[in-house]
């Protein structure tokens, strides 16, 4: 049986590894993604929390190692989203109405957010799944 110092080391290096993994998603939201110039497929079709946000929200709910099978399964219709605007943008549909995002002339620029196709090559190996 685990004593009550035990608990709380255990517990007290989960919090701060899940700290420490929202830590770096809003570095990543504050100073990397506003500057990549394209934003995530699934919040530009859905209209919802980016990608990002999404699993920061997962992390902070349920824990890193909880989060992870939900944030695969996101970054799997994240890919998804991203065929979808493709695919719409090839036969001529006006994004400006549609989806609400100034730059969706050019989705390869634009939504392929963290699914963009170059996602494909990256294994998300021992952690998920990137596509």
């Amino acid at each position: 049986m685990k004593s009550s110092v035990t608990d709380l080391l255990g517990n007290t290096l989960a919090i701060a590894v899940n700290q420490t993994a929202i830590a770096a998603i809003t570095g990543y939201q504050k100073y990397i993604s506003p500057r990549k110039g394209f934003s995530c497929a699934y919040r530009v079709l859905q209209n919802g929390d980016s990608c990002s946000q999404y699993i920061k929200k997962l992390i902070a709910k349920y824990g890193i190692i909880d989060a992870i099978p939900l944030a695969r399964k996101r970054l799997k219709a994240c890919r998804n989203a991203y065929i979808i605007l493709k695919s719409e943008t090839h036969e001529g549909h006006d994004h400006h109405n549609k989806r609400n995002c100034g730059c969706l002339s050019n989705p390869k620029s634009c939504c392929a957010g963290i699914c963009d196709p170059g996602c494909d090559g990256i294994d998300f190996g021992d952690i998920g799944d990137c596509g």
